[in-house]
């Protein structure tokens, strides 16, 4: 979550590694639309921790910016769910549920849906990656390096380190997230025994 600037400047940093950049232009705003996105969505994160009426007439500017992107490109991310290192493969049908959270180096495609049922909202690991389609909803706890895979319905517990699929998703191999995520994203390998 972030709280502070140094927060704010780590999480604009990691998400920019997370889409292989290594520095932010004017002009990509518009090559990259997703990164732009989530620039805005952090500018509100900070904003919604700070106190005083100048926070607040600025945190209402950028969550109107913020509606208007996510209306054009199809996200539905809220604020204070995911941590640092949000990678967005490309923009369209995102859809998050406010209360879910996702842990740092998270890689999301199009077509994914994090959502509720009776039972609650979705905790997901570090360095997770979720491929189109995927539906994860419930009270569950997805673990560190887990790949869920493409058109995937998630709604019981899954480990660490493990690719799951199908509609009930099941574990369908031992290989972490390390072998889909791009190379520019830090994933780190767990240590053997």
């Amino acid at each position: 979550m972030i709280s502070t600037h140094a927060d704010y400047e780590r999480y604009l940093r990691d998400d920019l590694t997370a889409a292989g950049l290594s520095r932010w232009t004017f002009v990509q705003r518009f090559r990259r639309p997703e990164v732009h996105y989530l620039r805005v969505l952090r500018r509100v994160e900070l904003l919604l921790a700070q106190p005083g009426i100048v926070a607040r007439v600025q945190r209402s500017w950028h969550r109107w910016h913020l509606l208007r992107l996510s209306t054009r490109l199809g996200l539905t991310i809220p604020p204070n769910v995911f941590g640092p290192g949000l990678g967005i493969a490309h923009y369209g049908s995102i859809v998050v549920h406010s209360r879910a959270k996702v842990g740092a180096w998270c890689r999301i495609n199009s077509a994914t849906n994090i959502g509720l049922s009776p039972s609650g909202v979705p905790t997901i690991g570090d360095y997770c990656y979720i491929a189109p389609g995927a539906v994860i909803y419930g009270g569950i706890t997805i673990g560190d390096r887990v790949v869920v895979g493409a058109n995937a319905v998630v709604g019981r517990d899954v480990p660490d380190g493990v690719t799951v699929a199908g509609a009930p998703a099941r574990v369908v191999s031992q290989a972490d997230s390390a072998v889909m995520m791009p190379d520019f994203v830090p994933v780190p390998r767990p240590t053997q025994p």
